[in-house]
């Protein structure tokens, strides 16, 4: 077996700098594929490791503060044999704005303030909070990247300005990431806390967190929480009618939802950027694959002589492919090791795009099997390529092999002859080399396409995606300009202010609707004037007119097994009533279990409030802080909410995460390019080094030989990336979409524009002139008369 490993050690040295770029590719696509794997496998394991942390809740509840109602879901939980453990927990929600104390601009984002001197088994903080008192806060650890301990963060309320000291940061399972509520929870002292209740009337609400957890009899029998907190629902929602009927002027809004909901929510921002990565690492190890298959076929054919003498001294077929195995396993092995190792020592710093996405720092520890995965898996599909690429020894005699090989002789139709063409002398050669030998150019046009799509992808997710209109219209969610909570009776006031063009007032509730043998509660927006929505991704029928009238988020729509035009049923204990679903539209609200109807329709099934939330819309040329002027005039204790910057902090992560991930395919791509035409280009320059020689002796300048290289293979290139750019939006699409499937997404907006596909062919012929033409600089050396004379 020695004389084996001493042939490919000695064939790795003729090919130094061949497998030197398979090595730095096999280890790079490692890399990446191993990080992506621990991270795609990884990311439910680090909510799961924080919700046992802080003991969490399996169903949770939100509602404000309101006796009758904390009194029914305490019941409704302590009555239910499948759950355990209810525990209250107070807390405030504000309209709120923040920043770094010193910072000229303020940033809006809503707060829920919760007390670390309170006492709570459940849902508990995940850091010992004890010492901390007076203006201390401790922070959700998604903001761990903008504040440092010691940092002081200002944080306003209506018109009072709190100056608070981070101490630390919390891990929290269900306030993570911007998929899940858009709130950050935060933690103050008792003393902090009543004041900003006492100092703030409206822009503070007492709020309450109604926390409970299945039995051990309910995980044993596999007891779906979702079902749990849905029945539930439907508990809470025949109390309500009934409670709001004798208390048309109390405010009560709940919300509830499950853990193992909220944790399919939170992945889902993480998984889309890991699973792009992983493509791209994918995609970088056929890059590697296409290289070293070319390499090594042009290895066997220009060393046919030297394989004729091992075969005429006894070496079988067999013996040269193992030598071949040998060879290409150790680099793609070592490789892989190389690449694992250095995924494993730095993944406690790359998992900052879990921090970032998913809202919680990375909790696990190296995962054993991934790396098992990439060594093996890698090593897997070379031997696989050994195989095949072995084929080549068998197609030629060893008389044949002796002679130099087959490919000496050319019996194929003279292209683009010199006497009857009139480009010039680079480009009529390098025709010569694309089209006379096109085979052997097959590998750098599927290259070169691959990286053209993969580019393409890149810089059409941040040209969609990298604003926050493209994001929101991503998202299907629909806007206005700007939101408070009120009444009916306040919403016709703001109508007719000078700065308003039209408001509509909404309600949220959920419901359980029916088709046939189809049951799914959904989670419902009364509307009062559909005809005001701004935005909204419909993709079929329209939003609901009628009172009869429902239309449905597509995930929801899949769930029932309704179309446009079908007839669903709500059931109450009180009424029964019937909808017809005009429309379908996908949103990631919910993810995609949503339902809409005019609150004429929801009146039909459950009795208004007073209390809801107030959307208006502005006219052409009026600002927010136009309208927040006169609303102040007439209500100056209703806090506003700005509906736009509010979504620019929601959506901002999203929209830089699309700029830099284009930034890094770019870079990736320059990368890829640089290695494969820095192979091609050694490999045409060895091959044609005499007749290069002869040229120069005949009177051509080494600047027109460098010329000839850098031309070499650019119709190869050309080809593959025209290709590539004419499959790109297709291929984004169709990514996209399978991206949102778990919303239930039927349709996703790819757009590329002009400049992007441009700076994608810059970059990619850009880049491999400039390697061709820094690889053929070496060309300078050549001296003919040397050459000439050599035996």
């Amino acid at each position: 077996m020695y004389r084996y490993f001493f042939i490919a050690k000695n064939n790795i040295k003729k090919q130094k700098s061949d497998m030197i770029t398979f090595f730095i590719l096999a280890a790079i696509a490692s890399l990446f594929i191993f990080i992506s794997l621990s991270f795609m496998t990884g990311a439910g394991k680090v909510v799961d490791t924080c919700k046992e942390k802080i003991n969490g809740a399996d169903i949770f509840f939100m509602l404000n503060k309101n006796d009758a109602a904390i009194a029914k879901v305490e019941e409704i939980i302590k009555g239910n044999v499948y759950l355990k453990n209810c525990e209250t927990e107070r807390t405030v929600r504000c309209s709120s704005k923040y920043r770094h104390k010193g910072d000229k601009n303020w940033v809006e984002y809503s707060f829920i303030m919760c007390c670390y001197e309170d006492e709570n088994r459940i849902q508990s903080m995940s850091i010992d909070a004890s010492g901390y008192s007076g203006n201390e806060i401790v922070l959700p650890a998604s903001l761990s990247t903008s504040f440092n301990i010691g940092d002081i963060i200002q944080i306003k309320i209506e018109e009072n300005v709190y100056d608070l000291r981070v101490v630390d940061f919390n891990e929290d399972n269900l306030f993570s990431g911007p998929m899940n509520i858009g709130m950050y929870k935060a933690y103050i002292s008792g003393d902090v806390f009543e004041d900003i209740i006492f100092e703030n009337p409206t822009g503070a609400s007492e709020w309450r967190f109604i926390k409970t957890q299945l039995t051990d009899t309910a995980k044993k029998k596999n007891i779906n929480a979702e079902k749990l907190s849905d029945d539930m629902g439907n508990d809470l929602l025949n109390w309500y009618d009934g409670y709001i009927k004798n208390n048309q002027e109390s405010e009560l809004s709940i919300n509830f939802f499950d853990s193992e909901m909220m944790k399919t929510g939170s992945m889902i921002l993480p998984l889309m950027f890991v699973a792009l990565v992983l493509l791209f690492a994918i995609i970088m190890f056929i890059v590697a694959v296409v290289i070293i298959d070319f390499s090594v076929k042009n290895f066997i054919m220009t060393n046919m002589k030297n394989t004729a003498i091992m075969e005429a001294s006894g070496y079988t077929v067999r013996e040269l492919v193992i030598i071949l195995l040998c060879q290409l396993m150790m680099i793609a092995g070592t490789g892989a090791v190389v690449g694992v190792l250095i995924g494993a020592a730095t993944i406690d710093k790359v998992s900052i795009i879990m921090l970032v996405t998913l809202g919680l720092p990375w909790n696990q520890p190296i995962n054993i099997s991934a790396a098992l995965i990439v060594i093996i898996g890698m090593s897997a599909v070379i031997g696989l390529l050994t195989l095949t690429l072995g084929r080549q020894y068998s197609k030629v005699s060893v008389l044949d092999a002796l002679r130099g090989g087959v490919n000496t002789h050319n019996y194929k139709k003279n292209l683009f002859a010199f006497d009857k063409t009139s480009f010039p002398i680079a480009v009529t050669l390098s025709l010569k080399e694309t089209f006379g030998r096109f085979r052997s150019q097959i590998g750098v046009i599927f290259i070169m396409m691959i990286l053209a799509i993969a580019t393409i992808i890149g810089f059409g997710m941040a040209d969609t995606y990298g604003t926050d209109e493209g994001c929101i219209e991503l998202s299907g969610i629909d806007m206005s300009d700007a939101e408070f909570g009120g009444s009916e009776a306040m919403a016709e006031t703001v109508r007719g202010m000078s700065s308003v063009k039209n408001v509509r007032t909404e309600l949220w509730m959920s419901y359980k609707f029916t088709n046939k043998k189809f049951e799914q509660s959904v989670t419902t927006r009364g509307i009062s004037d559909t005809s005001t929505i701004k935005g909204g991704y419909v993709i079929e029928g329209r939003w609901p007119k009628n009172p009869n009238e429902v239309m449905f988020a597509a995930n929801a729509a899949n769930k029932l097994n309704v179309r446009v035009g079908d007839t669903v049923t709500v059931k109450t204990d009180s009424v029964e009533e019937s909808f017809i679903v005009c429309g379908i539209n996908q949103t990631f609200n919910n993810l995609g279990l949503m339902g809409y109807m005019t609150l004429d329709g929801m009146s039909r099934l459950s009795k208004i409030p007073d209390s809801m939330d107030v959307c208006v819309n502005f006219k052409p040329g009026v600002t927010f802080a136009d309208f927040e002027r006169e609303f102040k005039d007439i209500y100056p204790e209703v806090e506003v909410v700005d509906v736009n910057e509010a979504a620019h902090q929601t959506v901002g992560m999203i929209t830089i995460g699309m700029k830099a991930f284009a930034f890094m395919i770019a870079g990736l791509t320059i990368l890829i390019v640089a290695f494969v035409e820095s192979l091609i280009v050694r490999t045409n320059i060895n091959k044609q080094w005499r007749n290069m020689g002869v040229s120069k002796a005949l009177g051509f300048t080494s600047r027109q030989l460098i010329g000839q290289v850098m031309m070499s293979n650019m119709p190869a290139i050309l080809i593959g990336v025209i290709i590539g750019l004419i499959i790109s939006p297709y291929a984004g699409t169709s990514l996209m979409v399978s991206s949102m499937a778990i919303f239930g997404f039927k349709k996703v907006k790819f757009t590329v524009k002009t400049l992007s596909y441009i700076y994608a062919a810059i970059i990619i012929i850009g880049v491999a002139l400039l390697t061709s033409g820094l690889m053929g600089r070496r060309i300078k050396t050549l001296e003919p008369v040397k050459m000439i004379t050599e035996e």
